[in-house]
């Protein structure tokens, strides 16, 4: 029996072959693949004779669940053209129930085997393998079913139409708020259904997003609303208030002035000022554009991020997120620190003066792996860690992270080389840790190269240089030396990211704080608030960047290295000259 598994826990798989070999008798040949590209890639190639499908394979870029539906169901459609779907089992996540509407349609699409809920067990997986579940037997859940209506994703019920317009009404005209409810409308429902929902907005909302949203003119293009519906939709000319209340209508000279702000994206107003000749109203002699940049924007209420943290040895990983979480959790953000490192530093200086904190701490990651969240708890950080030396793959990484954001606004991952890789597939940013020491860089480049080959995004990265210096090697010299992979025999270079477009920091080396952090790991204190306050800016950028305390989210300059110099060509550290 040869079998393809679509799912990111190896040890899972392994205990999978190990009891149906075992039961069935019968050697089980398998092959595993990461994320869906992968599995799609392979199903159209190798020849097998069942597959297993996890639905939580890979994260879906979506807010919304029936945008991530869709994208699955065209997933899996794609799939069964090269396979034959009632060989695929389909393990499902724990919001699935059997005969819900999107497994029906996969039953219409003749996926039969679908385990969810206390179902998903290896026992489960293993009898499926052996005996799909037939068309009869799984047809019993579906017969309520019309195969022509079921999940209409461009369907919106007249209840949802009916709250969305309420939405707008009650701004009562105040249009500062237009983009930003459109916006989150736009999170919640597919593309079809939005094209369906912009029919049904009061004139003067689609007026205005026709000009000043970005999403509305995407929408309108995915959904090939002509050019002439749109303009049956929106004004030849923007309608102005001339009431006193409108402080966008001024006459300054005998003129009428109108400044209309156009939101371009969430870090930009543009203001367009259009002069108007009083004695001739709404003839335009003049039209002047001025750009405002603003230096914030605001910060969602359901905000939270997830982030990697991974460095060489003694290159101040540890450090930087204790720093972090210990600053973020003092200004009353809900952070966890997770240790996905194999010397689990955090177990040792979070549990060192309590033999419960210890018992605590010991079994958090592994209950948080089964989706029970019981960290171990300093006022708003939560520590999941482990006792040194268990085995990190016994975890599923995808509810584990999922119970720790739940429960949280940030994640911090303590990572190391050795860390699973589904733990930086699921991180929204992978923060590189590199010090001085250059002959670490080799160390990362080849970390690097694994997780691009394994189909993992180089643009996560970010690189927090640690213990900076100023000397004659540069930021810039270690940026690029990270940038690129080059083999110990210098023939072979591979360019894993452009230098120039990495987001940077600098965390300064200084004396004094060298000697207040080793007092802090001999005292097992953690206050990093009387550090100098040059390394206190340094790692406001990096915590603005991950979380903004203050409620706004800072849009400056981000931290980018310099073109390099022309006639010079960059290898890793190495200059070859033309």
């Amino acid at each position: 029996m040869k079998v393809l598994f679509g799912m990111s826990n190896e040890q899972t798989v392994k205990d999978i072959a190990r009891h149906y070999e075992e039961k069935y008798k019968e050697k089980l040949e398998y092959k595993m693949a990461f994320y869906f590209g992968q599995f799609s890639k392979e199903i159209s190639t190798g020849q097998y004779d069942r597959a297993v499908l996890s639905e939580e394979l890979e994260k879906l870029p979506t807010k919304s669940y029936a945008e991530a539906d869709k994208q699955l169901f065209e997933y899996i459609d794609k799939v069964t053209n090269d396979f034959e779907a009632r060989d695929l089992i389909y393990v499902a996540s724990d919001r699935r129930k059997l005969g819900d509407s999107f497994l029906a349609r996969l039953f219409f699409l003749g996926v039969y085997t679908t385990l969810t809920g206390s179902d998903r067990t290896i026992r489960k997986v293993c009898e499926a393998i052996n005996s799909p579940t037939s068309k009869r037997d799984a047809k019993k859940y579906y017969d309520n079913f019309d195969p022509n209506s079921v999940y209409n994703t461009s369907e919106v019920s007249e209840i949802e139409l009916r709250r969305i317009i309420a939405y707008y009404k009650n701004l009562n005209g105040d249009t500062s708020r237009y983009n930003e409810i459109f916006d989150r409308i736009v999170s919640q429902y597919t593309t079809e259904q939005m094209g369906v929902i912009i029919n049904w907005l009061p004139k003067d909302v689609k007026d205005y997003l026709s000009q000043n949203s970005d999403s509305y003119k995407s929408i309108l293009e995915s959904n090939n609303i002509s050019a002439v519906q749109q303009a049956e939709a929106t004004p030849q000319k923007p309608i102005v208030d001339k009431s006193k209340n409108n402080s966008n209508y001024e006459i300054q000279n005998g003129k009428e002035i109108v400044k209309q702000i156009v939101v371009k994206e969430p870090a930009k107003e543009k203001i367009v000022e259009k002069v108007v000749e009083k004695e001739v109203p709404k003839v335009i002699t003049q039209v002047k554009e001025v750009e405002v940049v603003k230096k914030y924007y605001d910060v969602p209420e359901d905000y939270k991020k997830t982030v990697c943290f991974v460095g060489a040895p003694k290159a101040g990983t540890t450090f930087c997120i204790n720093a972090i979480g210990t600053y973020l959790a003092k200004k009353g953000v809900k952070t966890a620190i997770v240790d996905m490192s194999r010397k689990r530093d955090m177990y040792t200086i979070y549990t060192y003066d309590n033999t419960g904190k210890r018992n605590i701490a010991g079994e958090s990651l592994r209950y948080a792996s089964s989706g029970k969240n019981e960290p171990l708890v300093y006022e708003k950080l939560s520590i999941y860690t482990a006792v040194p030396g268990e085995d990190r793959k016994s975890y599923n990484p995808n509810l584990l992270i999922d119970t720790v954001s739940k429960n949280n606004n940030v994640v911090l991952i303590d990572a190391d080389f050795s860390t699973p890789l589904d733990y930086f597939r699921l991180a929204q940013d992978i923060y590189i840790v590199q010090d001085m020491n250059v002959l670490n860089i080799s160390q990362i480049t080849m970390f690097l190269r694994e997780l691009k080959q394994r189909g993992i995004g180089m643009e996560k990265i970010k690189i927090i240089i640690n213990k900076y210096v100023e000397c004659s090697l540069s930021s810039k010299d270690i940026i690029d030396g990270i940038a690129t992979y080059t083999s110990y025999d210098l023939k072979m270079f591979d360019e894993l990211f452009n230098p120039k477009r990495v987001q940077y920091f600098i965390l300064p080396f200084d004396v004094e704080n060298y000697k207040k952090y080793i007092e802090m790991v001999y005292k097992y204190s953690n206050k990093f608030s009387s550090f100098t306050k040059e390394f206190q800016d340094n790692l406001n950028q990096i915590i603005n960047t991950i979380y903004p305390t203050k409620g706004k989210v800072s849009v400056e300059e981000k931290h980018y290295t310099q073109e390099s110099s022309k006639g010079q060509k960059r290898f890793g550290l190495f200059r070859k000259k033309q």
